[in-house]
C-alpha cells in the first residue's frame, strides 16, 4: 500500500456536504476516506467503484452515503458527497467538475 494525498476541489459542494453530516456518518465517511488514501488506485469493491470517464464511487455503506472522486496529477480529488437518492444527479455533477478540472 502506498499514501495518496487526498484534497477537495474548492469549486465543489464537498466540504459543506461533509460538515452537513452527523458526527455518527462523518466518522464513517473518514473511515472510508482514510481507506482511500491508504490503498489508492488499489481499492476496490465494496469500498470503491469504478464508474466511467475517471470518476470513482467512494461507498459508505452504514448510511449509504457515496464520495464521487477522481485521480488527477497523482492526487486523489473528492468532488462531490451525496446519498442514494441523489446519485444520478451527484455522478453527472462529478463529471462535470472532473471536466473543468483537467480543462
Amino acid at each position: 500500500m502506498s499514501d495518496w494525498t487526498v484534497e477537495y476541489l474548492s469549486k465543489s459542494s464537498i466540504e459543506k456536504w461533509l460538515d452537513d453530516l452527523s458526527d455518527l456518518q462523518l466518522a464513517s465517511v473518514a473511515r472510508e476516506i482514510e481507506l482511500l488514501r491508504l490503498c489508492g488506485n488499489q481499492l476496490r469493491m465494496p469500498h470503491s467503484k469504478a464508474l466511467s470517464k475517471g470518476i470513482f464511487e467512494l461507498r459508505e455503506r452504514k448510511f449509504g452515503l457515496r464520495v464521487y472522486y477522481a485521480f488527477h496529477a497523482k492526487k486523489i480529488i473528492l468532488l462531490i458527497g451525496g446519498n442514494k437518492d441523489t446519485q444520478q444527479r451527484d455522478i453527472a455533477s462529478a463529471h462535470k467538475l472532473y471536466s473543468e478540472l483537467k480543462a
